[in-house]
């Protein structure tokens, strides 16, 4: 068992015993509303800062510090970025508690929270870490997205699910969805894959070319209609602050929710700009730049447009990810909790005290 759940579940048997010992009903169901509250913008924000960072050795050492910001992947180790990177994402997962493990010849990242109830039914919520060689640090492309699956990893690893959660950072996107591609091919035949969030580009929602658009998240999926409900639904319920583009791109290929949707799965994309106003409307002049940084021109406010990244904005698109997933996976009272109930421990203490 993820051993923050596991300290939990202690702290929930002595509530519940707590609450019947002064008369008061227990209550057992877990808010989903409450984990959306605990997805944090100051978190989330150390988290992109940090992954865009990599190449520099901040966080691993010396021996990751290439002189310049990149995560550029490929089929083994890529360079000193981009294995920092991995090793920066091990350890936090590993840190909450999740069982982690390094898959493929691309060096997907994936952590799992298994399920209680009906582990072979799967959530997913991933994206890219590697970015393109140079100079360029893609603070939006993607350390905006990993950053989102690592805080909603935090906030989720700490409750228990009936069904499994996977957290992938997935590695060579920029290649050619070549890691989620080869994580796609490796899935066990039993699993079901319930819906996948591939969160690629959730921090700059405004456009350079047009300062005063709305800024409102892209969802983009091909064949899974009902998923897209599904999120949006949520995001409306749980995060009625984000505002959601009326209409669903189309969109095949582009990133990593493609291999799943072309595998038949449930997958989406959500992202601050649409591929065509990112491509051809010139909503983010700093695309695959040197200047995508959080300490660069992206987030200049005296650069040509004003635009900057918008961290309550992405934070937002996190919690909305995290509803999705507590209420699909359905979030459950610790084993713990449970299983003094069902033993009965809450009666013969009852008994003891009537003594």
């Amino acid at each position: 068992m993820n051993p923050v759940a596991q300290n939990r579940g202690v702290i929930w048997a002595t509530l519940v015993m707590v609450c019947v010992l002064l008369g008061a009903t227990p209550v057992l169901a877990v808010d989903v509303g409450d984990l959306v509250d605990q997805v944090s913008q100051s978190q989330y924000q150390t988290y992109q800062v940090t992954v865009q960072d990599m190449g520099l050795g901040l966080y691993g050492g010396t021996a990751y510090n290439q002189g310049n910001r990149n995560r550029d992947g490929w089929a083994g180790d890529g360079t000193k970025g981009n294995q920092e990177a991995r090793l920066y994402l091990t350890n936090m997962f590993t840190n909450m508690g999740l069982n982690v493990s390094v898959q493929g010849a691309y060096k997907n990242v994936v952590a799992e929270l298994r399920g209680t109830e009906t582990p072979n039914k799967v959530y997913i919520v991933g994206g890219h870490y590697d970015h393109i060689g140079g100079d360029r640090p893609g603070g939006d492309d993607n350390a905006s997205g990993t950053a989102g699956v690592l805080e909603a990893a935090r906030v989720l690893s700490q409750y228990q699910f009936k069904s499994t959660i996977r957290f992938i950072g997935f590695n060579a996107e920029e290649d050619g969805l070549l890691g989620s591609s080869d994580y796609v091919s490796t899935l066990a035949p039993g699993e079901q894959i319930a819906g996948m969030i591939n969160l690629d580009m959730i921090l700059r929602p405004g456009w350079d070319s047009q300062p005063s658009h709305v800024k409102d998240l892209n969802i983009a999926s091909h064949n899974s209609s009902a998923w897209v409900g599904t999120f949006v639904s949520a995001a409306g319920a749980y995060v009625p602050s984000l505002q959601i583009s009326s209409g669903i791109e189309d969109l095949q290929g582009g990133s990593d929710q493609w291999p799943f949707e072309s595998a038949g799965l449930p997958a989406l994309l959500a992202i601050d700009n649409a591929a065509n106003e990112l491509w051809y409307s010139g909503a983010n002049d700093y695309y695959h730049k040197f200047g995508d940084a959080s300490d660069r021109l992206a987030n200049d406010p005296n650069n040509p447009s004003h635009v900057t990244y918008d961290y309550a904005f992405a934070t937002d698109v996190v919690r909305a990810t995290v509803g999705t997933l507590a209420a699909g996976a359905v979030v459950t009272p610790e084993p713990a909790t449970m299983a003094l109930l069902a033993a009965g421990g809450i009666a013969s203490l009852l008994r003891r005290r009537r003594k």
